[in-house]
C-alpha cells in the first residue's frame, strides 16, 4: 500500500524530531493529523472546503463526522503552547497524530487501501 500524504507527513515529523527540532516537528505532526482528517472528510462526502488543515483539528462541524476515539488526541493537537515553548503537560504530538492516521485509516473496521 502507498503511503498517505497523511503518513509521509508524520515521517517528516519523525525525521525532523530525530535533528532536534522539536517545534517544527510538532508542527508537522499538527499537518499530518489535518491531511488524515481532510482525508477522512473527503471519504464520507463531507464539505470541509475552506478549513485549514489546522481548522479541521478544532472545528466543531468536523468533530461530529469524526469517531470520538480521537476526540482526546485531537484536544491535545490543537493545545497552546506556553511562552517557554513547552506544554503544559507532557504530550508527545507526534503519538498522537499516528494515533489519528490510524483511527481515520480504518473504514468499517477494515483498512482502506485507498487511504
Amino acid at each position: 500500500m502507498d503511503q498517505s500524504l497523511a503518513e509521509l507527513e508524520l515521517a517528516k515529523a519523525y525525521e525532523t524530531r530525530h535533528k532536534n527540532n522539536e517545534g517544527i516537528a510538532r508542527v508537522l505532526a499538527r499537518r499530518a493529523a489535518g491531511l488524515a482528517i481532510r482525508k477522512y472528510l473527503e471519504m464520507i462526502d463531507f464539505n470541509h472546503r475552506g478549513l485549514s488543515l489546522n481548522a479541521l483539528l478544532n472545528n466543531g462541524d468536523v468533530r461530529k463526522n469524526l469517531p470520538a476515539a480521537v476526540y482526546e488526541a485531537l484536544d491535545r493537537l490543537s493545545t497552546r503552547i506556553g511562552m517557554d515553548f513547552n506544554f503544559p503537560m507532557n504530550f508527545d504530538l507526534l503519538l498522537d497524530a499516528k494515533f489519528v492516521i490510524e483511527k481515520l485509516s480504518l473504514v468499517n473496521g477494515v483498512e482502506n487501501d485507498r487511504y
